[in-house]
């Protein structure tokens, strides 16, 4: 199937999930390259040759694999559209409103998921409206944990909110919930088992994510019935509701028996260490299937 389309598979750019993006197009272009498929790499690092080359190469469907800003908030997918060239992931509309975090978790609690409780600031000074420790500080518009950080006093939370600021002009302070961390992927119409992360040191952070071996997924953990459904009702409405289409991957924080969502992620990561994989495998989907079912429901989503 693969030898009969033109692939472009997309990774790199500019964003600081740079890194991780090329660590996901590495492995997906092993798969091609096993699966000996008709593709071409493409890295919008260099903004005029990429638009030249792709243009000029006319692929059939691209293989969006760039994480954070400029490839999983609307902008690369708007010129996907304007080009004419089917993608994978989600569309404008849903990349951009799913990179916002905070208006990501409103339209989430109006759809009745519940979520931590969460505020937003432009500055430092604002931060004297937030009374609620600990707390979890995040650039709004940032993946990967990067810039994340758990405060337990007001003087740590200004640091934080100081550093985020760096990365990202508004920052997401949000409710600090103990409890078990689970993530639910989405493939299309295939809901994928939920995984358990523990992490051995500190939280899932950029270090525990990608870099840690001591970090355990835990496939299919042992969760009461009432649970699951509930963990995959409320990843299906955050997806639904913004109208993702494709990958996607929802992550909770269980407390007691109240899954609480954090955020959606509409590029997630195709790394050894990436979860949407690992739950895919435990489902009988290798890598390489995995990578074929996302290219067939990007071309299909065109039809």
């Amino acid at each position: 199937m693969l030898s009969d389309i033109k692939i472009a598979l997309v990774y790199g750019g500019t964003s600081s999930e740079r890194e991780i993006s090329i660590k996901s197009g590495e492995a997906v272009k092993e798969a091609l390259e096993r699966l000996k498929a008709n593709f071409k790499v493409f890295d919008p690092i260099d903004r005029e040759n990429f638009i030249k080359g792709i243009l000029k190469y006319k692929p059939d469907v691209a293989f969006n694999l760039l994480h954070g800003k400029g490839g999983e908030d609307g902008k690369i997918q708007g010129f996907f559209e304007t080009a004419g060239i089917p993608y994978t992931g989600s569309p404008v509309k849903a990349s951009a409103v799913a990179m916002d975090k905070a208006l990501t978790k409103l339209i989430a609690r109006e759809g009745g998921v519940q979520t931590p409780n969460w505020t937003v600031v432009q500055s430092v000074r604002e931060t004297v409206k937030w009374e609620t420790f600990p707390a979890v500080v995040k650039p709004n518009e940032e993946g990967s944990s990067i810039g994340v950080s758990i405060v337990n006093n007001r003087e740590e939370l200004e640091e934080a909110v100081k550093q985020a600021l760096k990365l990202d002009k508004k920052v997401l302070i949000e409710e600090f919930i103990q409890g078990r961390e689970l993530t639910v992927g989405i493939v299309g119409d295939l809901l994928l088992e939920p995984i358990e992360i523990k992490v051995e040191e500190g939280f899932y952070d950029y270090k525990n994510k990608y870099f840690s071996n001591k970090t355990k997924y835990i496939v299919s953990p042992p969760l009461p019935q009432q649970v699951r459904e509930r963990l995959f009702f409320y990843a299906l409405t955050v997806y639904n509701s913004l109208g993702c289409k494709g990958v996607a991957r929802v992550d909770f924080i269980l407390k007691d028996k109240t899954p609480y969502f954090l955020e959606i992620n509409t590029i997630p990561g195709m790394t050894d260490h990436s979860l949407v994989p690992k739950a895919a495998k435990f489902m009988g989907i290798d890598f390489d299937q995995l990578v074929v079912k996302i290219i067939k429901g990007a071309l299909d989503e065109k039809q």
